[in-house]
Order: structure tokens, then C-alpha cells, then sequence
């Protein structure tokens, strides 16, 4: 099985993307994760200078937080075939909103999933904070209830919502094991979706746990005899890393800290057999 490092728009959207572009192929990442504009002309542009690089590209939605399910749902399936359109690697979805009832997010699920039978396109959901997926012990339900569910998975998130490392929601971190997709590879705590810096010995222990979830994630995927799976190191920019006091200087090079996680995770995935690190 290949492991697909990815790397993320994210934090880099004042480069143009023929600088950005290059820059990620001359690193070494096999693909990029980003969003694509609805304006055909851009959206376009965009994927021929992908085809170009011969990069593999996983879309991203993150746009619809509409609060009126009405429009929000016509909103999420634009923006879905926006995507699918396009032919990526596969689409990573913000779906839903935390306050959304159960029936409406389970509407947006639904209606994903018939966008990726009709497209042939796999559309994955993101564990994150304000979705359907915001907490644990929330999308457990949706993965007992949906066994077609596919997660990125980024437990960062539930870390922080729970205030805790996960230590008491074992089942639930199982389930979205089993159910991960591709992974965000970012290193939370209790109190934070994101530590300052992962190389910190601080952290050794946030780092050691997320290590293990994401060996885990990576064994499970090769257990279902899948060709690949994608990983985008995903430290962010501000405010996801914090500035330096009355500054506008992260405290954390996000460019340095996700190529460490990327040679970190290659590391500590070598002696697993079958598994092959660009």
C-alpha cells in the first residue's frame, strides 16, 4: 500500500498557485488539498497546472455555514459537484453544523453519499469542531447508523472539545479508526486543536498518542487492501498557531513543523510491511 503525503492550501493562499504548486512537487508531496472556485474559467486553470505537475488533488469543502438548513443544503451540494467535477483523488467535506438537529445532518450525509454514487467519486467528512462530527461521542451515532461513512480523520478536534486526550472514549476513537479515510495529521491536546510545536518535548506525549492513532489508521487501511492512503500533515496558520506577543510572528513555521510530521510519520511507519513511503 503507498502512503500519499498531501499538503494543504491552507496557510498558503498568498502564493500564487503556480508558486505554491511547485513549491509542494519540489518537496517531495505526491498531492495537494485544496478548494477549487465555483468560476469555471479559474477552476480550470487550476486543474491544468495540476495535470501539468502530475500532482493528485483532494478537494476541500469547507464554505457552506449557512444557518437556514434550506439554503444550506442547495448550498453543500453546489459546492459538492463543484468538486466532483473537477475528477479528484476524492473530496474531504466540512459537513453539516453542530446545531443542526440529527434528521438535518443525516440529510446532508445522505445527500453526499448520492453524490458520490452518482459521480464515482468518494466523499469523505472531516471530524471537526461546529459540524455533524464535532465531538466524539456526537459522530459515534452517525458511524453506528451510516456503516458507509468515510472519515478524515482529524481527532485534534474531539480532543479539544472534550477536554481530554480521549482516554474515556476508546469506543468512539475505534469507530473512527475503522472508519478513516485519509488523515489530517495534526497534533492537539486537551486545550487546544493544535500545540504550539509538536517537536517541543512538552508534547512528547500528545505527539506519541497521535503517532500511534495515525499507525493505527495507516494499519487498518492496508488491512482493507487499499492501493494508498493519503495523509496532509495539517499544522495551520494563525489562529490555529498563535502569535508571538504583540507580534505578528507565529510562535510555530507551519511549513517546517509539517515537513517534520511528514518525516516523522514516514519514520515511524518503516517497519510495517507492505506499506511504501515515497
Amino acid at each position: 500500500m503507498q502512503i500519499k503525503f498531501i499538503y494543504p492550501r491552507w496557510g498558503s493562499s498568498d502564493l500564487p498557485w503556480s508558486v505554491f504548486l511547485n513549491k509542494i512537487k519540489n518537496a517531495g508531496y505526491q498531492g495537494v488539498e485544496i478548494d477549487l472556485p465555483l468560476e469555471s474559467i479559474k477552476k480550470n486553470e487550476i486543474c491544468w497546472m495540476l495535470k501539468d505537475l502530475e500532482l493528485d488533488f483532494v478537494g476541500q469543502h469547507w464554505e457552506t455555514q449557512e444557518a437556514d438548513f434550506n439554503k444550506h443544503q442547495e448550498q453543500y451540494k453546489r459546492q459538492l459537484y463543484n468538486l466532483v467535477e473537477a475528477n479528484p483523488l476524492f473530496v474531504n467535506s466540512h459537513t453539516g453544523m453542530d446545531f443542526f438537529t440529527h434528521k438535518q445532518n443525516s440529510s446532508l450525509i445522505e445527500a453526499a453519499h448520492e453524490i458520490e454514487l452518482e459521480s464515482g467519486v468518494t466523499i469523505t467528512h472531516e471530524t471537526h469542531r461546529s459540524r455533524f462530527s464535532f465531538a466524539a461521542h456526537a459522530c459515534l451515532t452517525y458511524l453506528e447508523e451510516y456503516p458507509f461513512l468515510k472519515l478524515t480523520s482529524d481527532l485534534s478536534h474531539w480532543c479539544c472539545v472534550a477536554e481530554s486526550l480521549l482516554e474515556n472514549q476508546a469506543y468512539a476513537v475505534e469507530k473512527a479508526i475503522e472508519h478513516t479515510y485519509h488523515i489530517h495529521a495534526r497534533v492537539g491536546s486537551a486545550q487546544s486543536p493544535q500545540v504550539i510545536d509538536p517537536q517541543d518535548s512538552n508534547y512528547k506525549t500528545e505527539l506519541d498518542l497521535f503517532t500511534n492513532w495515525w499507525v493505527l489508521m495507516i494499519k487498518k487501511a492496508l488491512g482493507k487492501k487499499r492501493p494508498y492512503i493519503t495523509i496532509t500533515p495539517e499544522y495551520g496558520p494563525y489562529p490555529y498557531s498563535l502569535y508571538k506577543s504583540n507580534t505578528q510572528i507565529p510562535m510555530g513555521d507551519q511549513w517546517e513543523i509539517n515537513s517534520f510530521i511528514k518525516n516523522h510519520l514516514a519514520e515511524s511507519i518503516k517497519h510495517i510491511p507492505s506499506v511504501i513511503c515515497p
